[in-house]
Parts: structure tokens; C-alpha cells; sequence
């Protein structure tokens, strides 16, 4: 993996006006995947994207050895394959629960009701997916010059989402390592660091978040 932290998930929903974000939810469908059950599997045709009410979802490629490369581990209040849905391609990622998780499926149905409703639906629909794009090329790009402890704090924030402080992210220090593109060793370090500054505390298999003003104000130092 590079040194970067990828991002498979983006805001699309909560980046759109409050009244329409919270329209289209209303008018998926509820589904909930068990922990290490698949979501989606890279080729099959995007009919549908998701938003994550709770929970985390694995992201990567599985390869011929069985093996996942994750990607990214993103969580609630993230949005994924949607870009698959909007251009009619295949996808070209596997998403596994990584915890047991809550998601909301948006298909073409629930999208065409929201846009037949109000036509400028679909200009704000545009705006926001050329927007949430603009904003992951950025993080990628800016995340090049990070520290590791700066880059496991980009990867935390992302987790936990809307989640505040004592928010308990359900994540190995593997999945950890993997997504931020460091060693087992490395990553045990900066989350050391982490946690002798009381912005987090480590568990078994989770990571609480103590302070996450502070691990926004790591990113500006």
C-alpha cells in the first residue's frame, strides 16, 4: 500500500443540503450485514449505493490467494459504490461488514423518486458528487506529507464519523496498519503516541476515541 490514506468512502450524502440528504435515507431500504459478510464483490453490476447508519465496512480486492488488500475501512455516516451506480459500471471493489453494521441501500428507484420530486435535485446531486470527488483527491494528495501518528489520526476521524468523544471504533491494529500503509510495529508506535496524549485508548480489537478536537488539531500541526 502507499503511504497514504485511501478513501473508498466518501460524505456524498451528508455533503448534500440537510432536507435532501435526509429525503433520499428516508426513501432507501434498511439492511443489516453480520460481521465478515459481504456486501458487494468487485464485477458485479452497481444497482444500488450505500450509506453507513452504524458499523464499519472492509473495502479492498480479494486476491487469487484469498487474501484481502483493504483499501480503506470507512464508517458511519460514509457513503460508498457510488460511483459505479451513477456511471453504470461494474464495481471494482469488494466491501465486507467489518463490524456487524447497519447500512441504507439507495437504488435506482429511491434516486429517480427524490429527483422526479423536485427537478433541481439533480444539478445539487451533480455539484455534490464533483465536490465529495474534489475532496478525496485532496485528502490523498495532502496525506503524502503526513506522520504516521497524523495518518492513523486521518484514518481514526474517518471511522468513527459523526461519532464524538468516547466513540468506541471497532478495528484491529492490523486492519490499522493495513489502512494506513505501515508495518504492525509502526503503527503499535503511533498508536502509543496516541494514547500517552489521551486522545485514545486502545482495546482489544477497538480503539475509543478520548479527545477528537485534538486529533483534528494533530492534522494543522
Amino acid at each position: 500500500m502507499n503511504a497514504s490514506v485511501p478513501m473508498a468512502g466518501t460524505g456524498f450524502v451528508k455533503a448534500l443540503p440537510g432536507e435532501i440528504g435526509r429525503d433520499l435515507l428516508a426513501r432507501g431500504q434498511v439492511r443489516a450485514f453480520a460481521k465478515g459478510q459481504i456486501i458487494q464483490q468487485r464485477g458485479d453490476q452497481a444497482e444500488e449505493f450505500w450509506y453507513i447508519e452504524s458499523g464499519s465496512v472492509q473495502v479492498g480486492r480479494y486476491g487469487v490467494d484469498g487474501r484481502l488488500t483493504l483499501f480503506a475501512l470507512i464508517g458511519a455516516g460514509d457513503t460508498f459504490g457510488e460511483l459505479a451506480f451513477m456511471g453504470e459500471f461494474p464495481r471494482t471493489v469488494d466491501a465486507i461488514a467489518g463490524t456487524d453494521c447497519r447500512l441504507i441501500r439507495i437504488g435506482k428507484s429511491e434516486l429517480q423518486s427524490l429527483m422526479d420530486s423536485d427537478r433541481a435535485v439533480i444539478g445539487l446531486l451533480l455539484k455534490t458528487m464533483a465536490l465529495t470527488v474534489q475532496e478525496a483527491f485532496d485528502l490523498i494528495e495532502s496525506s503524502r506529507s503526513l506522520t504516521v501518528p497524523q495518518r492513523l489520526a486521518v484514518a481514526l476521524l474517518q471511522l468513527c464519523g459523526d461519532q464524538g468523544d468516547g466513540a468506541e471504533i471497532m478495528v484491529t491494529q492490523q486492519d490499522l496498519a493495513d489502512l494506513v500503509g505501515v508495518s504492525r510495529v509502526s503503527l503499535g508506535k503511533a498508536l502509543t503516541r496516541l494514547q500517552g496524549a489521551g486522545l485514545v485508548a486502545p482495546g482489544y480489537g477497538s480503539v475509543t476515541i478520548r479527545d477528537r478536537a485534538a486529533l483534528r488539531a494533530m492534522l494543522a500541526g
